[in-house]
Protein backbone atom coordinates (compact mmCIF):
# COMPACT_ATOMS: atom_id res chain seq x y z
CA UNK A 1 0.00 0.00 0.00
CA UNK A 2 2.96 2.23 0.56
CA UNK A 3 3.98 1.61 -2.64
CA UNK A 4 0.57 2.94 -4.30
CA UNK A 5 0.98 5.94 -2.02
CA UNK A 6 3.80 6.95 -3.36
CA UNK A 7 3.23 6.69 -6.98
CA UNK A 8 0.04 8.41 -6.45
CA UNK A 9 1.56 11.99 -6.05
CA UNK A 10 3.62 10.93 -9.39
CA UNK A 11 0.63 10.05 -11.36
CA UNK A 12 -1.65 13.11 -10.42
CA UNK A 13 1.58 15.44 -12.00
CA UNK A 14 1.53 13.59 -14.82
CA UNK A 15 -2.03 13.79 -15.47
CA UNK A 16 -2.28 17.57 -14.49
CA UNK A 17 1.07 18.10 -17.06
CA UNK A 18 -1.00 16.70 -19.81
CA UNK A 19 -3.92 18.20 -19.02
CA UNK A 20 -2.00 21.84 -19.46
CA UNK A 21 -0.27 20.61 -22.27
CA UNK A 22 -3.74 20.40 -24.12
CA UNK A 23 -5.02 23.50 -22.92
CA UNK A 24 -2.42 25.48 -24.21
CA UNK A 25 -2.54 27.47 -27.25
CA UNK A 26 -2.48 25.88 -30.45
CA UNK A 27 0.82 28.36 -31.57
CA UNK A 28 2.80 27.32 -28.10
CA UNK A 29 2.65 22.95 -29.11
CA UNK A 30 3.67 24.40 -32.58
CA UNK A 31 7.55 23.98 -33.45
CA UNK A 32 8.86 27.32 -33.97
CA UNK A 33 9.40 27.35 -38.04
CA UNK A 34 5.31 26.52 -37.91
CA UNK A 35 4.55 29.69 -35.89
CA UNK A 36 3.61 33.15 -37.60
CA UNK A 37 6.39 34.53 -38.48
CA UNK A 38 7.35 38.34 -36.85
CA UNK A 39 9.17 40.78 -38.90
CA UNK A 40 11.81 43.24 -37.25
CA UNK A 41 12.64 46.14 -38.61
CA UNK A 42 16.03 46.62 -39.11
CA UNK A 43 16.67 50.16 -40.41
CA UNK A 44 15.22 53.71 -40.98
CA UNK A 45 13.70 52.86 -44.60
CA UNK A 46 11.95 49.50 -42.89
CA UNK A 47 9.87 51.94 -40.24
CA UNK A 48 9.04 54.45 -42.72
CA UNK A 49 8.24 51.36 -44.77
CA UNK A 50 5.77 50.17 -42.19
CA UNK A 51 4.01 53.76 -41.15
CA UNK A 52 3.45 54.49 -44.53
CA UNK A 53 1.13 51.04 -44.28
CA UNK A 54 -0.58 52.11 -40.95
CA UNK A 55 -1.71 55.42 -42.43
CA UNK A 56 -5.13 55.55 -43.82
CA UNK A 57 -6.06 58.97 -45.05
CA UNK A 58 -9.35 60.46 -44.90
CA UNK A 59 -11.23 61.92 -48.16
CA UNK A 60 -11.50 65.91 -47.68
CA UNK A 61 -7.71 66.59 -46.48
CA UNK A 62 -5.95 66.70 -49.42
CA UNK A 63 -2.62 69.44 -48.54
CA UNK A 64 -2.76 69.09 -44.74
CA UNK A 65 0.00 68.40 -43.05
CA UNK A 66 0.91 66.98 -39.05
CA UNK A 67 4.03 66.41 -37.51
CA UNK A 68 4.86 64.72 -34.05
CA UNK A 69 7.80 64.21 -31.59
CA UNK A 70 8.59 60.95 -30.02
CA UNK A 71 11.16 58.69 -29.18
CA UNK A 72 10.88 54.90 -28.82
CA UNK A 73 12.18 52.85 -26.23
CA UNK A 74 14.51 49.58 -27.25
CA UNK A 75 11.43 47.77 -27.93
CA UNK A 76 10.08 49.56 -30.01
CA UNK A 77 7.34 50.90 -28.01
CA UNK A 78 6.93 54.85 -28.29
CA UNK A 79 7.92 56.67 -24.69
CA UNK A 80 5.07 58.61 -23.38
CA UNK A 81 3.03 60.69 -25.51
CA UNK A 82 3.94 61.93 -28.86
CA UNK A 83 3.94 65.53 -29.40
CA UNK A 84 2.31 67.54 -32.12
CA UNK A 85 4.43 69.87 -33.15
CA UNK A 86 3.55 71.41 -36.09
CA UNK A 87 -0.03 70.80 -38.13
CA UNK A 88 -1.68 72.33 -41.36
CA UNK A 89 -4.95 71.79 -42.23
CA UNK A 90 -6.91 71.87 -45.25
CA UNK A 91 -10.86 72.57 -45.28
CA UNK A 92 -13.05 72.93 -42.17
CA UNK A 93 -12.90 71.95 -38.66
CA UNK A 94 -14.20 68.42 -38.99
CA UNK A 95 -11.61 67.59 -41.43
CA UNK A 96 -8.91 68.70 -39.19
CA UNK A 97 -10.06 66.52 -36.50
CA UNK A 98 -10.43 63.68 -38.41
CA UNK A 99 -7.20 63.98 -40.27
CA UNK A 100 -5.32 64.48 -37.13
CA UNK A 101 -7.35 61.11 -35.95
CA UNK A 102 -6.25 59.57 -38.66
CA UNK A 103 -2.72 60.19 -37.87
CA UNK A 104 -2.66 59.18 -34.21
CA UNK A 105 -4.62 56.09 -35.15
CA UNK A 106 -1.66 55.28 -37.54
CA UNK A 107 0.85 55.74 -34.32
CA UNK A 108 -1.61 53.06 -32.32
CA UNK A 109 -1.79 50.74 -35.16
CA UNK A 110 2.07 50.70 -36.17
CA UNK A 111 3.52 50.94 -32.33
CA UNK A 112 5.19 49.18 -30.79
CA UNK A 113 6.82 47.70 -33.83
CA UNK A 114 9.28 45.05 -33.43
CA UNK A 115 12.89 45.75 -33.99
CA UNK A 116 16.08 43.84 -34.55
CA UNK A 117 19.01 44.46 -31.71
CA UNK A 118 21.06 46.87 -33.96
CA UNK A 119 18.05 48.74 -34.80
CA UNK A 120 17.36 49.32 -31.38
CA UNK A 121 21.46 50.14 -30.16
CA UNK A 122 20.82 52.85 -33.71
CA UNK A 123 17.45 54.31 -32.31
CA UNK A 124 19.58 55.38 -28.71
CA UNK A 125 17.81 58.18 -27.61
CA UNK A 126 16.87 59.58 -30.98
CA UNK A 127 14.05 61.47 -30.79
CA UNK A 128 11.09 60.66 -33.85
CA UNK A 129 10.55 63.65 -36.16
CA UNK A 130 7.79 61.98 -37.92
CA UNK A 131 5.49 64.24 -40.15
CA UNK A 132 2.24 62.98 -42.87
CA UNK A 133 1.42 65.11 -45.48
CA UNK A 134 -1.48 64.70 -47.64
CA UNK A 135 0.04 65.91 -50.87
CA UNK A 136 1.69 63.53 -53.54
CA UNK A 137 5.35 62.54 -52.87
CA UNK A 138 8.17 65.48 -52.82
CA UNK A 139 11.70 65.43 -52.29
CA UNK A 140 12.01 65.45 -48.46
CA UNK A 141 14.20 65.53 -45.49
CA UNK A 142 14.51 61.57 -45.03
CA UNK A 143 17.93 60.83 -43.00
CA UNK A 144 17.60 58.90 -40.20
CA UNK A 145 15.04 59.92 -37.49
CA UNK A 146 13.57 62.76 -39.60
CA UNK A 147 10.22 60.89 -41.46
CA UNK A 148 8.07 61.90 -43.78
CA UNK A 149 4.94 60.03 -44.81
CA UNK A 150 3.68 61.12 -48.15
CA UNK A 151 -0.40 60.21 -49.53
CA UNK A 152 0.63 57.17 -52.01
CA UNK A 153 0.70 58.81 -55.52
Amino acid sequence: MRGDRAQRPKLTGLCLAAALAAAAPASAQEPPDRREERTYLNNWSELRAALARCWQIPPGTEGSTIAFLFGLDRTGAIRGTPLVTARRIEGDAEAGRRYEEAARQALERCFPVSITPSFARALGESPIRLRFVNTPPAPAYQINSNITIFAPP
